[in-house]
């Protein structure tokens, strides 16, 4: 069942597609919270609760992949929370170190808002 508001939040620090998944994301009944970086994750993780966290692996630059640090901030402070990672640097050592970190669920890029809104669907985290 749906709660009356579910929180999401997305980390991902390319602006065209942070919109297009807050835009598709955002209704009435599910809250969603950005950031664009590590710190401003780590903010909104300690501030409010969430049902889901949906980060991609590599924000800011190439050379580090600061989504592994969203990983373990997000199952320190939110055992529950169901996490999304989405690369466009998918590599097999990299999908077993985000399934041993803790993630949920691993995506190759590109992946369409739609694809992220039904999974959610499914999860019970949107209505249908």
């Amino acid at each position: 069942m749906v709660n009356s508001t579910n929180k999401i939040l997305l980390v991902e620090d390319e602006d065209a597609i942070l919109f297009a998944f807050k835009k598709i994301l955002s209704i009435p009944s599910v809250s969603v919270d950005t950031a664009q970086s590590l710190d401003e994750a780590r903010a909104h993780l300690e501030s409010s609760e969430y049902d889901a966290v949906i980060a991609d692996l590599r924000l800011s630059d190439a050379t580090t992949i600061e989504g592994f640090d969203v990983i373990r901030a997000t199952r320190r402070l939110q055992t529950r929370c169901t996490i999304i990672i989405l690369t466009a640097y998918g590599k097999s050592d990299t999908r077993e170190k985000v399934f041993e970190l803790g993630a949920n669920y691993y995506l190759e890029k590109p992946v369409s808002p739609q694809v992220i809104k039904e999974m959610l669907q499914n999860l019970n985290i949107m209505p249908q």
